[in-house]
Formats: structure tokens, sequence, C-alpha cells
């Protein structure tokens, strides 16, 4: 029998992980080891763990696992270093799933897929003058951190109402400016580090209801390898706001009912089969760039004013609450055990683990 790992940045209330505990008992686990990147011993092949077994969570000292799931949100550096080094090919850990890099490594990436057709037009911030030149080019850009998260630390910037040469700074729902091209490269060069950023054109994805909304698409491996298109909606913020994540207060919508209030029923087939085309096989696509696996990914899809679709980013630890908003609690339920099951195949499948990074 093969024990599962689970790896987090915060381990000190086991309790949040039984549900994910109890799925891989069921499913023939022998114990489920639940650890931060700190507790692994890579020298002495140990892992300081909270451990499942028989209904209960006891921290115990234990081997490694024979497969883990990483579910951790890391933001300290040091722990990052860590992970990358728990998660090499050369630790002897199989995961269920790797990373994709920042924003910028996932850019490169996509431009070497058949789908670099729906990747806008994005720049790394190299230099607060060069983002005010790519404003000024495109009437208005998103300067998104490099390694950012749920849609925090976005800035976009915009040509002011009525001013050739001014530009108003926007961040959530508040607004400041006119600034000239000088003030706004200073207040750049104070907020984002050169490369820490990248530059996106702006797209017109604003809905009726004076928010911006995307389409999140969750894909989630089976047993079998194979990928699976586990929901597919539109997530709208509230008015004002330059971000959709529904972690922020956006609300789900099913996509063809909303996407056909705003471009018909015919025009709408057309978008929504375009958004499931590229959900299906986008993952595959970035399989084979990358050489390495994923377990889930959330795809967020932009539809700009006219009906062109666009890929905004690509997530590998994506919620799914809009799982449960639209399929209920037990579609939701099996959504969220669905990469255990996927590592009681792997770890079945021993010829399959060496698939990382």
């Amino acid at each position: 029998m093969s024990v599962l790992g689970i790896m987090t940045n915060a381990s000190r209330n086991p309790q949040k992980y039984t549900v994910y505990a109890k799925a891989a008992e069921r499913l023939g686990f022998e114990a489920t080891l639940l650890f931060e990147p700190s507790d692994v011993d890579l020298y002495r092949r140990r892992v300081e763990a909270y451990c499942y077994r028989g209904g209960a969570w006891r921290r115990r000292r234990c081997s490694l696992p024979d497969i883990a799931h990483d579910m951790g949100f890391y933001t300290e550096p040091n722990a990052i270093r860590r992970v990358k080094r728990i998660k090499s090919s050369r630790s002897g850990i199989p995961f269920t799933g790797y990373a994709l890099g920042h924003k910028w490594t996932l850019h490169e990436k996509l431009l070497q897929t058949g789908y670099a057709k729906y990747v806008p037009e994005t720049a790394l911030l190299r230099s607060p003058d060069a983002a005010v030149r790519l404003a000024a080019r495109y009437g208005a850009v998103m300067v998104k951190p490099r390694d950012g998260k749920q849609g925090k630390g976005i800035v976009k910037i915009s040509r002011a109402p009525g001013e050739s040469n001014r530009f108003r700074w926007q961040e959530r729902n508040a607004i400041d400016g006119p600034l000239a091209p000088a003030a706004l490269a200073e207040r750049l060069r104070r907020r984002f580090r050169p490369a820490s950023a990248v530059v996106q054109r702006w797209m017109d994805i604003r809905s009726p209801r004076g928010g911006v909304y995307d389409i999140r698409a969750l894909v989630q491996k089976t047993e079998g390898d194979e990928w699976l298109l586990a929901e597919m909606a539109v997530r709208e913020s509230g008015m004002g706001r330059i971000a959709s994540n529904v972690s922020g207060g956006g609300a789900v919508r099913r996509a063809a009912e909303f996407i056909g209030r705003m471009y018909g029923e015919g025009e709408a087939e057309r978008i929504v089969a375009e958004c499931r085309s590229i959900a299906d096989g986008l993952p595959n696509a970035l399989e084979a760039v990358y050489g390495r696996r994923f377990v889930e990914l959330g795809i967020d899809l932009a539809v700009e004013k006219g009906g062109c679709v666009r890929i905004i980013e690509v997530n590998i630890k994506p919620g799914k609450k809009i799982v449960r908003a639209l399929s209920g609690e037990i579609a939701y339920a099996d959504a969220l055990i669905r990469p255990i099951r996927y590592a009681k195949w792997l770890s079945d499948r021993r010829d399959c683990l060496g698939k990382g990074s």
C-alpha cells in the first residue's frame, strides 16, 4: 500500500484537510501525510508531518510519501526555493503536478503552443518609461505582478479622458490622475522593480452591469491521464472593478446565457465553442512545451468587445467555487477529490511517476 503526501503552506490546522485524507483512505492509501516544505528532510529522507490513519491526525516523523499533491500558496522566497528543491526530479518525491512558473515564463511558453494567436500583446516590465510608452500606444494597459495571484496587485493604466498625454492609475475601484508621463513613470518605479511585472494590452471585457468579466475553464486530470473539463463559467466583477476573481467578490454566471445576452444566441454558440476548444486542447499543449505533468489548471479567457477570444492566464491551483455555484455540492466535492484519485492512479503505475519537472 502507498502513502499520500499533501504539501501546504499552512499545516497547523489539519482538520481542514480531513476531507482529502478520508478520500485517500477510501481509495486505498495506507495513510496521508500533511506537511509544509520546512518539514521535509531530503538528506535523511524523512518528514515531520501530521499523519492521518484510522480516523485521526497525529504528529510524527515519517518516511517520505510515495506521491504528493501540492496545495500550498508560497510567498516567502525561502519557502519558494525549498519547494523547488522538493519538487525537483532529484528529490525522489513524485508530485501529481508541477509548476507553470511566473507570468512571463507562462507567456513565453504559450507562444510556443498552437494557441499563440489567442495570447494578447504582453511585455516584461523592464523600465517604467517602456510601460508608459505601451500605455500611450494601446490607450490602456494592465500591469500585473509577475508572481501575483488572485488578481492582487494589478494596476490599470489608461489615457485620461480628453487628454492626449495624461494617464489614469486604477487599482481595484480606486482611480487616481490625471498623471503626466514623468509622474506616471516615477509611480511605476516606486511600485515595481524591473522585471517584477508584466505589461499587457488592456482588453475591453466590460460587462453590461459596469464591471468586467472573464471565462474560467477548470480542467482536471482523471484516471487514465486524460483531461476533463470540470466546469466553465463566467466570473463577473462588481461595478468599477478591474479583475473578476470570485475570491474578490465576483459573481458566477453560466457562460452560454451570459454571452448570449451580449452577443445573441448564434454568436454565443461560436464563442463558447471556441472557449471549450481551447480548454480541451491547451492542457496537453502546455504539458508538451513544459515537458512536465500538471494535475489541474484554471484557464482564464477573455472575450474582447466584438467577440474575439483571448487567453488571459493559466493557474495551477484553481479554486472550485464555480463548480459549487453552477453544479452543486456533489459536483463540488467530486472536483475537490479528483486530484486525490489521480494521485492514487499514478501511485499504482510506477512507470508514470517520472513525468515531473
